[in-house]
C-alpha cells in the first residue's frame, strides 16, 4: 500500500511513532497483525453494552426462477394442463446484516444533541408581521409533516405487550444506493452498495460522511454472466432475449430486499422493539421505511415500473407526453388525481402477469402480459415491498417513498441538456463564438469554496461533474449575452435567470410557507419557459455540435465492430471488419421536455412541504459515501472483495469508537490542566465567529505590516488617483467614527486638525474576515483579500431622506485593510479599523435595469474620474463592521474593458495588473442561497427583507438601516467534509429548537388537529399556454396544503 500512501502519511508515520522514545521495534517483530484485525473486527458484533449482540455481515445465496421456454399459442393449448418444469438459479454475492441491529446502534449510539425522537413543527413570526400570522418553516426531517404523521401513527398502534408504558417513538429510515465503479483506471469491478441513515438525525450532521451516522446495510451482487449459458440449457439452446434478462435483474433487486425485510423487522414495525436509548431513557422503537434517495433507474426497478415508459414517474400516473405541460393547471391535476397508490388490485394484475409467464408459458412481454401491465407502466415483477409490507395490513405505499433527486434529475438532467442545446445554438454563430465563451469562462472570477476556476473548454462539456454544472448554471447568463442568434438570445437570457432562480429556491436549506409560495408561481413560471424555448428552437435548424457528432460516429462504429465480430463468429469465419458506412452528416437536434426529468420539476414543492429540504435526501450524500467503499477495496487483495470491505469497515468503525474515547478522554485531561491549550490555527478567526463578532482582521501590530509614516507613504503615490485624497478623507472618516455619524458630513477645518494618527503610523492587513448569519440561522464567514477576486463586497443602501432606496445594497471594491491608533482631542489613542474601497454605481440605462420582474442581473461599474470631485465620489473609507458580505461580480463581456476610468495608469484600483477595469460587472444574486435569499428576501437569519415592490418580495422592508442583520444563533462552522455550498454545503450542527428572530417549536403532543394540515394553501393558480384554469381548489390544496 506504500503506493497509496501520501507524503504527510509517512511523514505522520516517521514523526508520531517511529521517532517517539516509547517506541520499541521489538514489540512489533513478529505479531499477527490479521488476528488482531479479525478481532477488532469481531468486537463490532458486540461493542455496545446497551443493545444486544448483532448478527453482523452474512453471506446469502439468493434463488431466482427462471421463466420457461416461450411457447406458442398452439402449444399452449395443446399443454394446457401439462404442468410446465420449473428451473432455479442461485445467485451468490448478497452480503448484508439485519435492519434491526443497525436501528439498535443507531438509537443506542447517537449525539444525543441532534438525535430526535420527538418530532415537532416549526414556526417563525417575522419581526416585522405585527399581528400576522407565523409562517411554518421546513428544513429538517424531525420538524416534517411525514414524521409527524408517523409519529402519531405509532402512539395509536396495538402492540403484543400492552402493558408497556415506554416511550414510543419512530426509527425514520431513510435508504439510499447506487451503483458504482470499485476500482480505478481500467478496473471494471462494480458495486452496488445500499446505506442507510436515519431522519431522527439532524441534516447537519447526517449530510457530513465523517459523522458515522452512515449505515451499510448491504452489497447487492450482480447477475452473473454465466445466467445466459444457463438460461439457453433450459431453452433448449436459444439464447434469452434482452427483456429476459432485464426480468431477472429486477427480480434479484426484490430478491435482496425480501431478505432485509425479514420477519423480525416486520414484528418490529407492529409491535416495536425495546431499545436503551443514549440519552439512557428506554424507549419502544418502531422502524419505518419512509424514503429512498436513488436516481432513476433504480426508482423504476423498486417502483417495478417500466424504464421511460408511457407512465414513466414512479410517484404518479402521468403520460410522458403530458411532462411539457409542467406548472399547468392539467399538470396540477394529474399529480393530485392519478397518483400511484399500492393496492390488491395491482397487486392481482402482477400476479395473473406472473401466472401468465411461470405456469403457462408467455413471454415477458408478450401481447396478454402487456394488456395487463402496460397501461400503467407495470412489470411482472413482484415487488418485495408489496410482498412483505402487505398495503392491506401494513398500509405502507413505496410509491410515496421516492423522493426528488436534484443531483441527477436537474444539474445532470434538465440543466445538463438545456446547456447542451444551448451549445448547438452557439455553434450557429462558428467557432469564433465558442472560443469566446471558452475565454469568456475563464475570465469569470472564483468566489470563494464556491465557484471555482473553470475548465480551459466549457464548451466541450468534458469530464464535468454535477457540482461544475452547477457552477455553470450560476453564472452562464453574463458568459451565453450576446453570442446566440438574435432571435432567441433575449429569450434564453430569461430562461436561464428563471432556471438559476428556481435552482436556487429548490436547494434551499430552510424553506417557509412565503418561499414555497413563491416556488409555487416560480414552477409555473418555467415550464412556460421551457415550453417557449423548445418551440422558438424548432425553427432554427439547430444540429449536433462536431463534439457531439464525433461521439455519436464513434459509438455507431464500435457497436458495428461488435456486430460484425458476433455474425462473424457464429459463421466461422475470421473477417473482423464491417463495410465502412456512409457518412451522414451532423444530426437536427430539438429540445425535449417530454421527459421525466421535466415532470419532476412539478414534485418538488410537495416533496419538500411533506419530508423537508432536498439537502436531507440528495443522491449527493450517497456519492460521497461512495469514496469509503473505494478506499475499501483498494485495500482488499482484490479476492472476494465485499467480505474483505464489510471487515474493513467493521475495523475501521471500531478503531473510529476507540479514538472518540481517546478523545475524550484527553479533552477531560486538558480541562484538568489549564495550563494545556490547544488553540487551531486560525483561533481569532474562529473566536470572532463563535463569539458573534462582525468581522474580524489581524490582532497583532507587527513590524511587517506597519507603515510607519502615513504622511510620507502617501505624498509617494500622490499621483495615483486612489491616494491622491487618502489623507484627508481618512481623516473624515475617523471625525465620523468618533462624533458617531455613519456619513462623512461637511466638518470643519479645526474639526479635522483635531483627528491625530498616534505616530503617524498605520498598520496594513492582508485580509479581512466577514461574519454573518445565513438565511438558515448559521454562523458563516467570508475572506476578503485585496490581492485576490475575493475583494468585492455588498453593503446596506441607505437613502438621504430616510425612504426606502431604489435597491436594497451598495457595493465596492476593497484595495485595502487597515488599522491605526487614533484621537480626537484630548482623547485617549484607540483602535481603529478601516477599510479603503473604490465604490460601483448601478447602470442607469432603464433599458438594462436587473431584477426579479426584469429577469436580468443588477449591472454596475465604476465611476469615471475626471475631476476631484470625481476622485472623492469614488474612493472612500468604511468601517467593515458596515460590509454584510462578499460579492461575487462577473464582467459585463459584452460591454468590454476600459482604460480611461482612471487618470494614472498604474493604479491599485484597477482590476488588472495590465492596468485595465471592465467596463461593467453584474452583480451574481444565485452565487449561493444566502445571496439569494438577500436579494428575494423572507429570509430567517437575516435582519430584514430586501427588494421592495418586487412582484417576488416576501415581505416589505423595516426601516431600520444601521443594521442589515443580527446573529441571532452562534453556531460552529463544522462542514470539513462535504465538497461544495450547494453539493459544497457549509453544514453546521443545529440546535432543535431556535429558528429564528421570533419562533415557535411544538413538540408533537402540542400540535392541535387544525395544525396537521401543515402548509396553507398557497395563492392563486398559475396556468400557462392559455389553458384555462378549469381545475377545483381541492386539487391544489391536496397536492400542496396536505
Amino acid at each position: 500500500m506504500g503506493n497509496s500512501k501520501s507524503l504527510n502519511s509517512r511523514e505522520s508515520l516517521c514523526n508520531n511513532v517511529i521517532a517517539q522514545p516509547g517506541f520499541r521495534p521489538q514489540d512489533v517483530i513478529g505479531y499477527n497483525f490479521r488476528a488482531l484485525d479479525q478481532k477488532l473486527a469481531e468486537s463490532e458484533h458486540n461493542w455496545n453494552t446497551l443493545c444486544p449482540p448483532s448478527e453482523g455481515w452474512k453471506n446469502v445465496p439468493l434463488r431466482l426462477e427462471i421463466p420457461p421456454l416461450r411457447q406458442t399459442q398452439a402449444q399452449i393449448r395443446a399443454n394446457k394442463d401439462a404442468t410446465i418444469s420449473r428451473h432455479y438459479i442461485t445467485v451468490d454475492g448478497l452480503r448484508a446484516r439485519k435492519l434491526l441491529d443497525i436501528v439498535n446502534r443507531a438509537f443506542s449510539e447517537n449525539n444525543i444533541a441532534t438525535f430526535h425522537y420527538v418530532p415537532f413543527k416549526s414556526f417563525w413570526k417575522p419581526p416585522d408581521s405585527g399581528s400576522g400570522p407565523a409562517q411554518q418553516l421546513f428544513d429538517e426531517i424531525y420538524s416534517s409533516p411525514s414524521m409527524l404523521n408517523a409519529h402519531r401513527e405509532v402512539q395509536r398502534l396495538k402492540i403484543a405487550d400492552s402493558s408497556c408504558t415506554r416511550p414510543r417513538c419512530v426509527a425514520y429510515f431513510m435508504f439510499g444506493s447506487d451503483g458504482t465503479l470499485l476500482g480505478k483506471g481500467f478496473s471494471n469491478v462494480k458495486g452496488h452498495p445500499i446505506y442507510g441513515f436515519f431522519g431522527n438525525e439532524s441534516k447537519y450532521q447526517r449530510c457530513k460522511p465523517s459523522s458515522n451516522t452512515c449505515f451499510h446495510i448491504a452489497h447487492i451482487p450482480s447477475l452473473p454472466d454465466h445466467v445466459r449459458e444457463i438460461i439457453m440449457k433450459y431453452h433448449n439452446g436459444k439464447p434469452p432475449p434482452e427483456s429476459l434478462i432485464t426480468h431477472l435483474r429486477r427480480e434479484l433487486m426484490h430478491e435482496v430486499w425480501a431478505y432485509l425485510l425479514d420477519d423480525d423487522f416486520l414484528y418490529a414495525w407492529n409491535h416495536g422493539i425495546v431499545v436503551k436509548c443514549a440519552d439512557g431513557i428506554e424507549r419502544r422503537v418502531f422502524p419505518r421505511i419512509k424514503i429512498h434517495s436513488i436516481d432513476y433507474p433504480e426508482k423504476v426497478t423498486l417502483a417495478t415500473i417500466r424504464n421511460l415508459g408511457a407512465c414513466l414517474c414512479p410517484r404518479c400516473l402521468a403520460k410522458k407526453e403530458s411532462a411539457s405541460k409542467l406548472g399547468t393547471s392539467h399538470d396540477t391535476h394529474i399529480r393530485v388525481s392519478k397518483r400511484r397508490i399500492e393496492s390488491t388490485k395491482r397487486i392481482r394484475k402482477i400476479e395473473e402477469a406472473r401466472h401468465l409467464i411461470y405456469d403457462l408459458g408467455h413471454s415477458v412481454q408478450s401481447k396478454q402480459v402487456e394488456a395487463l401491465l402496460q397501461a400503467e407502466s407495470y412489470v411482472p415483477t413482484m415487488n418485495a415491498f408489496s410482498r412483505r409490507l402487505s398495503p392491506r395490513i401494513f398500509k405502507f405505499n413505496i410509491f410515496e417513498t421516492f423522493v426528488v433527486d436534484q443531483l441527477h434529475e436537474i444539474e445532470l438532467g434538465v440543466w445538463k441538456s438545456l446547456f447542451q442545446h444551448l451549445l448547438r445554438l452557439l455553434h450557429l454563430g462558428g467557432s469564433r463564438n465558442v472560443a469566446e465563451f471558452n475565454e469568456r469562462f475563464r475570465s469569470v472570477p472564483t468566489f470563494g469554496s464556491v465557484i471555482r476556476m473553470f475548465s480551459d473548454d466549457v464548451a466541450s462539456m468534458g469530464r464535468l461533474a454535477a457540482r461544475d454544472f452547477e457552477d455553470i448554471l450560476q453564472c452562464c447568463i453574463p458568459v451565453f449575452e450576446g453570442l446566440l442568434p438574435p432571435q432567441c438570445d433575449a429569450q434564453a437570457q430569461r430562461l436561464l435567470f428563471i432556471f438559476a432562480e428556481w435552482h436556487g429556491l429548490a436547494k434551499l436549506r430552510r424553506h417557509t410557507t412565503e418561499t414555497l409560495k413563491t416556488m409555487k408561481k416560480l414552477t409555473a413560471k418555467l415550464g412556460a419557459e421551457l415550453r417557449s424555448f423548445a418551440e422558438l428552437t424548432k425553427t432554427m435548424n439547430v444540429r449536433e455540435t462536431p463534439d457531439e457528432y464525433a461521439r455519436r460516429k464513434k459509438r455507431q462504429a464500435a457497436a458495428q465492430a461488435q456486430r460484425s465480430m458476433e455474425t462473424t463468429a457464429s459463421k466461422g469465419k475470421t473477417k473482423t471488419s464491417a463495410r465502412p458506412e456512409i457518412p451522414d452528416g451532423r444530426r437536427i437536434c430539438y429540445f425535449n421536455i417530454n421527459t421525466y426529468k421535466v415532470h419532476a420539476i412539478g414534485d418538488y414543492i410537495y416533496i419538500i412541504a411533506e419530508f423537508g429540504t432536498t439537502d436531507s435526501y440528495s443522491t449527493q450524500i450517497c456519492e460521497l459515501q461512495h469514496r469509503f467503499i473505494k478506499i475499501q477495496f483498494e485495500r482488499t487483495n482484490k479476492k472476494d472483495v465485499v467480505e474483505q470491505m464489510t471487515r474493513i469497515g467493521d475495523v475501521a468503525s471500531v478503531l473510529k469508537r476507540m479514538d472518540l474515547e481517546l478523545e475524550e478522554r484527553e479533552a477531560q485531561l486538558q480541562s484538568q490542566n489549564s495550563d494545556c491549550e490547544f488553540l487551531p490555527l486560525d483561533h481569532e478567526g474562529a473566536q470572532s465567529l463563535l463569539n458573534g463578532l462582525p468581522y474580524t482582521i489581524g490582532q497583532t501590530e507587527r513590524s511587517e505590516d506597519s507603515i510607519t509614516s502615513i504622511t510620507r507613504w502617501a505624498h509617494e503615490q500622490r499621483r495615483d488617483d486612489a491616494m491622491k485624497f487618502f489623507i484627508p478623507q481618512l481623516k473624515r472618516f475617523f471625525l465620523a467614527r468618533f462624533l458617531g455619524s455613519r456619513d462623512h458630513p461637511k466638518f470643519n477645518e479645526q474639526e479635522i486638525t483635531e483627528v491625530r494618527l498616534h505616530r503617524d503610523r498605520m498598520y496594513r492587513h492582508k485580509t479581512l474576515r466577514i461574519n454573518y448569519t445565513s438565511y438558515d440561522v448559521l454562523r458563516h464567514q467570508d475572506l476578503l483579500n485585496p490581492s485576490t477576486s475575493n475583494r468585492f463586497i455588498m453593503l446596506p443602501a441607505q437613502s438621504e431622506d430616510g425612504s426606502i432606496p431604489p435597491h436594497p445594497f451598495i457595493y465596492a471594491k476593497v484595495l485595502g485593510v487597515y488599522h491605526a491608533q487614533v484621537s480626537y482631542g484630548k482623547t485617549v489613542p484607540r483602535r481603529e479599523d478601516f477599510v479603503h474601497v473604490r465604490w460601483l454605481y448601478y447602470d442607469t440605462d432603464t433599458a438594462r435595469r436587473g431584477g426579479w420582474d426584469e429577469c436580468r442581473l443588477d449591472r454596475i461599474s465604476y465611476e469615471q474620474c475626471c475631476t476631484d470631485q470625481d476622485l472623492l465620489d469614488s474612493f472612500d473609507f468604511i468601517h467593515p463592521s458596515d460590509i454584510i458580505r462578499a460579492v461575487h461580480l462577473i464582467p459585463d463581456f459584452q460591454s468590454g474593458r476600459s482604460d480611461n476610468l482612471l487618470t494614472f495608469p498604474n493604479s491599485i484600483a484597477h482590476d488588472n495588473d495590465e492596468h485595465w477595469d471592465w467596463s461593467h460587472y453584474y452583480v451574481n444574486r444565485f452565487v449561493d442561497r444566502d445571496i439569494l435569499m438577500r436579494y428575494l428576501g423572507g429570509g430567517v437569519g437575516h435582519y430584514r427583507y430586501t427588494i421592495h415592490g418586487s412582484e417576488n418580495n416576501l415581505d416589505s422592508e423595516q426601516s431600520e438601516s444601521d443594521n442589515i442583520e443580527v446573529p441571532l444563533e452562534m453556531r460552529q462552522d463544522e462542514n470539513k467534509d462535504v465538497e461544495s455550498e450547494d453539493e459544497r454545503d457549509e453544514v453546521e450542527s443545529e440546535d432543535e429548537t431556535s429558528v429564528g428572530n421570533e419562533s415557535i417549536c411544538l413538540a408533537e403532543d402540542e400540535v392541535s388537529d387544525e395544525e396537521d394540515e401543515g402548509v396553507s394553501e398557497f395563492g392563486d393558480d398559475c396556468s400557462e399556454d392559455g389553458m384555462e384554469d378549469d381545475v377545483a381548489d381541492e386539487d391544489e390544496d391536496a397536492l400542496y396544503g396536505f
